[in-house]
Order: structure tokens, then C-alpha cells, then sequence
């Protein structure tokens, strides 16, 4: 494989979108508005003098989301039970703890360890990375999975945050912490074919309010590769050259602040953090992420449970997001977005904007239940 950078044309976009499912071009359901709207207000009843910080990878985590217009699943930060006598819980992956953590200093300084690029694509390193974690992707096992079931996705996530001045100028705001401070869990449900209410679990410093459990997801009835269902992920193509297409033509119009390469970089994103990819398509996706110009390797990065691994990243703006994989086994662990440059809130170069880990992903039976304990595969 080469690195030669791989732009679908316009017609073929098009065709592209014409054929696959339409995107939905609506606002949020009801449940979705609900679920930012009260992220938002628990972040005001912490602290009125904080402002969260929206780094590009997770970006506009509020906006964004609540804003008509095509739903992405970004992730918002701060934002199991039997049925009958035993719950039929499979597929579960556990990579990690739940258990609160401190995020690690970025191992790497950008700049220093990144892979260079090839002509106008992603760098040599890249693709044959990429093309290794593919191969291990395609060769895992296929889950079991039923239209009335749920993919659970459990992580550590950490996300910066400012503090606005008291002249009320947001442009001098300095971030409270020094990129190393505490995660904390996310516990999410998504329905397998999204006619169910999916559910997340995503406590602050503060806790949920007294007898919150959670909030509702709303039902996925249109999904798209930016808010994909296990289902919708099943029925896209393994070519990666046709997936890469239909990923250049759903990105049209998406994000204004990004280039269609570094979109097509973020929207793969979006589909590796919150779900349980099937194993053909994930290979596709890896493949196809290789195509993407701009795509580089980071030698030493560290997920938000401090699990070193190697990564492969692409740069936006002043900032770096990064995919992570253990070193050994090429497995997923999380993802993370630092500075490349100091910027004027007081951040240095490799400073962590937001980190994630995901520690379990499991199909189970219903929203808000959990793995049984010793199904880990």
C-alpha cells in the first residue's frame, strides 16, 4: 500500500450520497436536547466562573449538539440487571478500570515524535501501522448481536476547562488545571438498530442531582456515519476506497472549521470511540483512514487511565487529536487532543485538552445494565 492521498471527486461523492441511507437534516429529538441541556446546567451549578473547553477532535461538544442541523455523537463532557432469573450479556471486551484517575502529562512533544508526512498524504508510518491494526481488527470475532439489545460502552474521560476573568473577556481565559486532572466515568447504551432510547450515565465532580440515573438518549431511527448504530455500521462497505467515499460525501457541510481531510479523520474518530465495530468494517475504516492526507504516528501517547500506546494522529489548527493502541496487541484504548503550540489561555505545547479511555464494551440485554462479572473476553 502507498501513501498516495485518496480525494473522491465531486460527482463520485455525490453519487455516493445518493446511494447510501440519508443522513438525517433535522434537529435533535427530544431526549438528545434533554441530555445537553442538562450537561450544561450541571457544569452552571459547579461553577459559574468555568467555561468548558471545546478542543477540535470533540469539538463544540454543546453547540454543536443541540443546534439543528446533522447529528454527530461527540462526546460531551462534564459532560446490569437480569431479566428474569439471569441477564445474557456477551461480547464483552474489558480493557481497563472504572475507577477515577488522574490524567497523565502528554508523553510526546509535538513535533518531536510524529512521523513525517509523505507527499501529500499520510506518512509512510501511518499507513503500515494502519494497515497492521487493520489486519488485527479483521481477525476478531464477530458478536453476537440482536436488534432488541444494546452496545454499552464504558470510559475515563477528561476534558479542559477555563475559567473566564473578571471582566467577563473570555478571549483571557486561563485553563484551571495543568491538563493532569481527574477523569471521570461515562457509562453509555445505544441500541443495536436505534429504535430504542439509548441512555448515558456520565457523572461530574459534583455527582448526578439526587435520584438522576441517567439521561435519555432518545432513539436513533436515522443514523449516519457521524451518530452510527451497530446496525447501520453492519450494512456499509468493506472496500475501504468506498468507504472512504461515503465518508468524504457525509462530511459536506459538517464542520466549517475543518478541511474535508481533517473531517474525514474526525468522523472515523467519532465512529471508533462509542461502539462495537464489526470486525470487517473496522478493517475498512483503518484502511481507509490511511488514504486520508495529513494522517501521522505519535511513538508514545497516553489514553486518560494512563495506558502508554502508540497512536496515529492528525493536526488541526494548533491542536492534535490522536487515536491510541496498545503497542503490542494493536488494540483501541482511547483517544486524546493536545496543543501543538502554546496558546494564549497558558497552555504549553503537548498540553492534554481532552483524553478518553475506554475501559468495557459489551452487548447486554437492556439500557442501563451492565456486564456480568467474569465475561470478559
Amino acid at each position: 500500500m502507498n501513501a498516495t492521498p485518496y480525494r473522491p471527486a465531486q460527482a463520485e461523492r455525490e453519487e455516493t450520497a445518493r446511494l447510501l441511507p440519508a443522513p438525517a437534516e433535522r434537529d435533535l429529538p427530544p431526549g438528545r436536547h434533554l441530555h445537553h441541556k442538562e450537561l450544561l446546567m450541571r457544569q452552571i451549578d459547579q461553577d459559574t466562573t468555568h467555561t468548558s473547553h471545546q478542543p477540535g477532535g470533540l469539538r463544540r461538544r454543546l453547540v454543536d449538539a443541540a443546534a439543528p442541523g446533522r447529528p454527530r455523537r461527540r462526546l460531551v463532557l462534564g459532560a446490569s440487571l437480569a431479566a428474569g432469573a439471569m441477564a445474557a450479556v456477551i461480547a464483552v471486551t474489558a480493557v481497563g478500570s472504572n475507577a477515577p484517575t488522574t490524567v497523565p502529562h502528554a508523553a510526546s512533544t509535538p513535533g518531536g515524535s510524529v512521523s513525517e508526512r509523505g507527499p501529500g498524504g499520510a506518512s509512510p508510518q501511518a499507513v503500515q501501522l494502519l494497515t497492521r491494526i487493520a489486519a488485527v481488527a479483521a481477525s476478531a470475532s464477530a458478536p453476537q448481536v440482536r436488534d432488541d439489545q444494546y452496545i454499552y460502552i464504558a470510559s475515563q474521560v477528561y476534558g479542559a476547562s477555563k475559567k473566564i476573568g473578571a471582566d467577563g473577556d473570555g478571549a483571557k481565559a486561563q485553563y484551571n488545571d495543568d491538563g493532569t486532572g481527574t477523569t471521570h466515568p461515562r457509562q453509555a447504551w445505544f441500541s443495536v438498530n436505534g429504535s430504542r432510547d439509548g441512555l448515558l450515565t456520565e457523572p461530574l465532580s459534583t455527582g448526578f442531582r439526587p435520584g438522576e440515573e441517567g439521561v435519555n438518549l432518545g432513539k436513533n431511527t436515522e443514523p449516519s456515519l457521524q451518530l452510527p448504530t451497530y446496525t447501520y455500521l453492519a450494512s456499509l462497505p468493506t472496500d475501504p476506497d468506498a468507504l472512504l467515499t461515503a465518508v468524504y460525501a457525509q462530511n459536506i457541510g459538517v464542520d466549517k472549521n475543518l478541511n474535508p481531510d481533517q473531517e474525514a479523520f474526525q468522523t472515523i474518530g467519532d465512529a471508533l470511540r462509542e461502539s462495537l465495530m464489526p470486525p470487517q468494517i473496522g478493517a475498512a475504516l483503518y484502511k481507509a483512514a490511511a488514504k486520508i492526507p495529513g494522517v501521522n504516528v505519535v511513538d508514545d501517547a497516553v489514553d486518560a487511565s494512563g495506558r502508554h500506546g502508540v497512536a496515529v494522529s492528525q493536526d488541526h489548527g494548533n491542536q492534535r487529536t490522536e487515536w491510541i493502541f496498545d503497542k503490542d496487541k494493536l488494540t483501541y484504548l482511547g483517544e486524546r487532543t493536545v496543543l501543538i503550540n502554546d496558546d494564549s489561555a497558558g497552555g504549553k505545547a503537548g498540553r492534554i485538552l481532552v483524553s478518553t479511555a475506554v475501559t468495557e464494551r459489551a452487548v447486554v440485554d437492556k439500557a442501563g445494565q451492565k456486564p456480568s462479572p467474569g465475561t470478559a473476553t
